[in-house]
């Protein structure tokens, strides 16, 4: 290669890797702009802790929920950001079942009428990570009351005798998009350690529910959750 083409290859490539580089440089400013647009530069993992509560299904006997969050503090004054993962089981209620069962009677192809349908019981489990924003609406130096709302995947999982490797464990086994509301309230019990009750409500594709918890919080920083 001549060194005229040397030259010209080289300054083509030192221009390529200008106009790349102001251009990452100019996308970088976008995505930067946007993430403090929505103020998401300010999340701070600023609390962790936990749940047990009592719920009730929809078609389903009453369970208990155990559930993990982190609070990642406040993205605009009074409302926080929280993500939170939550797992349940429980099994349809007899009658439920009947009616399944009754359904499946109807569709079921027997002319000699011999064949026999055995019941059983149906189990189901939740695996729920949910993001829900909360606007405190009373803050004390001690105490706040907040209301909120948010959404999430489930993962559920169906599982009985009565429907092994049929079309209705398919159905129950999947992943759903759910939305949620909750309202609560926190007081603090220790430097770092606040204590609280939360009324929850999901509703996702075939199963609705809501629940009573009593949550417990770690504080990283040593301020009430009332604190400005």
């Amino acid at each position: 290669m001549r060194p005229s083409r040397i030259d010209h290859a080289v300054r083509v490539a030192l221009v390529l890797l200008a106009t790349a580089g102001a251009h990452s440089a100019s996308a970088q400013e976008e995505n930067s702009s946007l993430f403090e647009k929505l103020n998401l530069d300010k999340l701070r993992l600023s609390a962790l802790g936990g749940s047990v509560g009592a719920m009730k299904p929809s078609q389903m006997h009453a369970t208990r929920s155990y559930s993990l969050h982190s609070d990642y503090g406040e993205i605009v004054p009074s409302i926080r950001v929280v993500f939170t993962a939550t797992y349940w089981e429980s099994r349809y209620t007899d009658k439920a079942v009947r009616r399944f069962s009754d359904q499946f009677r109807t569709n079921l192809s027997d002319p000699a009428g011999d064949d026999e349908l055995r019941e059983s019981r149906i189990k189901v489990s939740d695996i729920a990570v949910t993001a829900d924003l909360r606007y405190d609406f009373w803050n004390r130096p001690t105490m706040r009351g907040y209301i909120g709302g948010g959404g999430g995947a489930h993962v559920l999982n169906g599982e009985g005798k009565y429907i092994s490797q049929t079309f209705i464990e398919t159905s129950l086994d999947n992943i759903a998009a759910g939305v949620l509301a909750l309202i609560g309230g926190e007081i603090v019990v220790g430097q770092r350690v606040s204590a609280g009750i939360q009324g929850r409500y999901d509703l996702l594709s075939g199963v609705s529910y809501g629940s009573i918890r009593f949550t417990g919080s770690y504080h990283f920083a040593a301020t009430e959750p009332g604190a400005k």
